[in-house]
């Protein structure tokens, strides 16, 4: 089944994320045959480190237009005797003050390595950029904090793990809506996030077309398989007979 849209570079189009919508639920595809259409089709890095579950509610199938924020590590000034940047100043913009509307984007924050010592977001924020900005969800690359509101939420929040203290001082915020860097996976602008339970693949946006169309051929192959299995053959041999697993 051919996906049946034109993935233009309005990365929150509503009719898009409609159509994709649709795509998936008569598909079923999940991040698994994803992960594997596009290992199919030669990309890399594209599913993001381990370490990063959902710590809301549901772990059905999400996805969005990626909407990066770029992190890094707090270092000193050019002029070091100079009073620096209010930590609020350094931060401010992980709120992302111009984005009025976040439906059909995922929200991903990144300053490389997975920040696990210091929170990129917290329940405060969780709930303004899903319940007041509309995005479909956020990924976070490394720690949330504010547990009680966190798995209250009804989108899904992915993070490696909670924790107490806050990013103010030690991390600022150096780009919105450009790129960021999640582990080892590097996140653009319009890129799709796909999340559910098994994890998050990232889909570079010239090829999600071929990526789902190759997934939904793969999820029809292992329903076929499934059901042979089921029906008392052997395994190994329908590998051997279809060349996949």
């Amino acid at each position: 089944m051919k996906v049946d849209i034109e993935i233009l570079p309005s990365d929150g189009d509503a009719s898009v994320h409609g159509k994709l919508a649709a795509f998936l639920a008569e598909t079923g595809v999940s991040t698994c045959a994803i992960a594997d259409a596009l290992d199919g089709l030669g990309v890399p890095n594209a599913v993001l480190d381990s370490h990063l579950r959902c710590q809301s509610k549901g772990t059905g199938m999400s996805f969005g237009a990626a909407f990066p924020v770029s992190w890094v590590p707090v270092r000193k000034s050019s002029r070091i005797s100079e009073p620096g940047p209010s930590t609020w100043a350094e931060v401010r913009d992980f709120l992302v003050p111009e984005v009025t509307d976040g439906s059909g984007r995922f929200y991903v924050a990144g300053a490389g390595p997975l920040v696990t010592d210091a929170a990129l977001a917290g329940g405060m924020s969780t709930t303004y950029l899903i319940e007041g900005l509309r995005f479909e969800g956020m990924i976070l690359g490394g720690a949330v904090r504010d547990r009680d509101l966190v798995e209250q939420c009804e989108a899904p929040v992915v993070a490696s793990n909670f924790i107490p203290t806050d990013t103010q001082g030690s991390y600022r915020v150096v780009s919105v809506g450009d790129t960021c860097q999640v582990g080892h996976t590097l996140v653009a602008g319009g890129d799709w996030v796909f999340t559910d339970g098994n994890g998050t693949v990232l889909v570079p946006r010239g090829l999600v077309q071929k990526a789902l169309t190759a997934a939904a051929a793969i999820e029809e192959s292992e329903s076929l398989t499934l059901a042979r299995v089921r029906a008392g053959e052997s395994l190994p041999k329908i590998v051997d007979e279809m060349g996949q697993i």
